[in-house]
């Protein structure tokens, strides 16, 4: 049951109201359960009068008053347990709501604080389903299930000590059904939390195979797939259903077993009872009263198979939020932060070694003992071949991986050593694949500071060269763009990538690769644009083509992880290694690609 502590955070934040729900449910119970007793009495009176005979014709009477003010009793508890049952439903279906906005709260904040690297290795519909379906279900433990609970268990006590007031013999016979129905339910409960996660599990899949299927809808289409995507969830879809059905069978078995046990009693109490009143041995009126409390008891009894399934239901949600909950960051604040120190971005990496997990989870070095030394208001262009640890480098530098202390400095303060927000407030970082949200593109570019004015924003637009696809766009910057910026290219997506982190003026700029989807010419016109902007801020430009990192003031060459050879584009040309024997092959490239394209127009011509 450690699942349920949990739920510990939500019970002591509204703990008054959860109290002052139980005492109203306490007290709904107790007024609901005198009932049956002034009913009982007002029987017995009944039969008094009835058995005084024909010959006292006054004695009616003297009784009405007494029936009267049984039937007021009996009006105002019954009006009175109404009030206060509602105000407990209230208290506890109430605070359930907002015991579960808090806890949708901490698991949002807690999936914020997750790197990069934990949704690379989870599918998104298994994190969506913990956050909407698991959360939902948790809710029932925190209102229904309570308040189901506590009725119950207010039920059985005040019940059992009335009719244990009326005859001990007949409650004990009443109650023989219980311990068995009790037991039973206990085993049909560890079957139903067993189908309950396998069926949360199941609609995870079916929610990451919805997210999968609809992110590649381009390829699904290109590959005409449909039939296929189509046959792969429906298959899903039908495991779910077979599951589902199972766990709908088990269920409704408790509830069954529950109901079957619990009209037992009454039927025992009836059998042995009966024989009693005619003898004597109890009056009617308790009799009556008795088996009333057995009826109280058999709903709840039937109720319970319902609660006991919720439980498990809840509990294999809660198990899930937990293993998410537990995950613990790998990247995460030092103890003692450090406070950012003033400065132009001077960058320094000393010894840089970086081990990842492949899909096996073998570590793999990505990075070698990379060393360099950029001086603030300089440039650092990084290439390599595919798979030499360009964009784990820029990864390393942004704060998104974790990295060694000692290893990396900011204007002399160890990386390590900051606040997460400090240091990646200081760094501006455009990834390769660059992310929209459904949103305008001027929201978008603003992103990071929504308080930018229009001129700002223009600016940076204009210095990430998508100025000129501006017309494109039916209403400009106002555009909406679609779910993950699919309606628009993919080196306009990068380009407004660009343009989000040059608004944002950070002190060093770390550029992923951002024209890898542009061509060749519009990639100079944007560095161009960009000079001015670079001009003074530290930047490292990682790059396919040699030609994007040809201005740097220095260029690392990466292979396998390590420098092989450094320095500016005319003297690692000089050198005759690599890097000169790339800028060959591209030149060589660029030059047939463009004897081809002249071709093709002299012949159209």
């Amino acid at each position: 049951m450690r699942e349920l502590l949990l739920l510990g955070p939500a019970f002591r934040r509204y703990r008054w109201r959860y109290l002052a729900g139980a005492l109203c449910i306490v007290g709904a119970v107790l007024l609901r359960l005198l009932v049956p007793r002034y009913l009982g009495d007002a029987i017995d009176l009944l039969r008094q009068a009835a058995s005084l005979g024909p010959g006292v014709a006054a004695e009616p009477e003297a009784l009405r008053p007494l029936l009267v003010r049984a039937v007021l009793w009996i009006l105002g508890v019954a009006a009175a347990g109404g009030v206060v049952r509602t105000t407990s439903r209230l208290l506890v279906l109430g605070t359930s709501r907002r015991g579960i906005h808090d806890l949708r709260r901490r698991v949002f904040a807690h999936l914020l604080r997750l790197p990069p690297s934990f949704y690379a290795a989870r599918p998104t519909g298994d994190v969506m389903s913990r956050v909407v379906n698991d959360v939902q279900f948790v809710q029932s433990l925190l209102g229904p299930v309570f308040l189901y609970l506590a009725e119950n268990a207010a039920l059985y006590v005040v019940c059992l000590s009335f009719m244990l007031g009326i005859d001990p013999v007949l409650t004990g016979l009443g109650l023989l059904p219980f311990p068995f129905a009790l037991w039973r339910a206990r085993r049909i409960a560890a079957e139903v939390q067993r189908l309950s996660r396998a069926s949360q599990e199941g609609l995870a899949e079916i929610s990451a195979r919805v997210d999968e299927s609809l992110s590649g809808q381009m390829v699904v289409k290109g590959l005409a797939l449909e039939d296929f995507d189509y046959a792969r969830f429906e298959r899903r879809c039908r495991e779910y259903r077979d599951l589902n059905l199972r766990l709908t069978r088990t269920r409704a078995r408790m509830q069954a077993l529950m109901i079957g046990l619990a009209a037992l009693g009454p039927l025992v109490v009836l059998l042995a009872g009966g024989p009693r009143v005619v003898a004597g041995g109890i009056s009617l009126g308790d009799f009556v009263a008795m088996l009333l409390y057995l009826q109280f008891l058999a709903g709840p009894t039937a109720v319970l198979g319902f609660v006991l399934s919720s439980l498990q239901r809840g509990r294999a949600a809660l198990g899930r939020l937990g293993e998410l909950l537990a995950t613990e960051p790998a990247l995460a604040d030092p103890p003692a932060p450090a406070p950012l120190p003033p400065g132009g971005g001077a960058l320094a990496v000393r010894g840089l070694t970086i081990e990842l997990e492949n899909e096996r989870g073998e570590p793999r070095r990505v990075l070698d003992g990379v060393s360099f030394e950029l001086p603030a208001g300089r440039s650092l262009g990084v290439v390599g071949a595919t798979g030499a640890g360009k964009s784990v480098l820029l990864r390393a530098l942004a704060r998104q991986l974790e990295i060694p202390p000692g290893t990396v400095f900011l204007d002399g303060a160890d990386l390590t050593s900051l606040r997460l927000a400090d240091a990646r407030g200081a760094i501006g970082y455009v990834p390769q694949e660059a992310f929209l949200f459904s949103a305008s593109l001027a929201e978008n570019v603003a992103l990071g500071r929504p308080e930018a004015g229009e001129e700002e924003i223009a600016a940076a637009v204009a210095a990430a060269g998508l100025a000129k696809d501006l017309p494109q766009f039916p209403e400009g910057l106002a555009t909406l763009v679609g779910e993950r910026g699919l309606n628009v290219s993919g080196g306009q997506r990068q380009r407004v990538a660009l343009a989000r982190v040059l608004l944002l003026r950070p002190r060093l700029l770390l550029l992923d690769d951002p024209f890898s989807a542009v061509d060749a010419e519009t990639t100079e016109e944007i560095l161009a644009a960009l000079a001015p902007l670079m001009r003074g801020r530290t930047t490292v430009l990682v790059a396919h083509r040699v030609a994007t990192v040809r201005r740097c003031d220095e260029i690392l060459v990466l292979d396998r992880g390590r420098v092989v050879e450094r320095g500016s584009h005319a003297e690692l040309l000089a050198a005759g290694g690599r890097y000169a024997r790339l800028e060959a092959r591209q030149r060589a490239r660029a030059e047939l690609a463009a004897g081809l394209e002249e071709g093709g127009e002299d012949e159209e011509r």
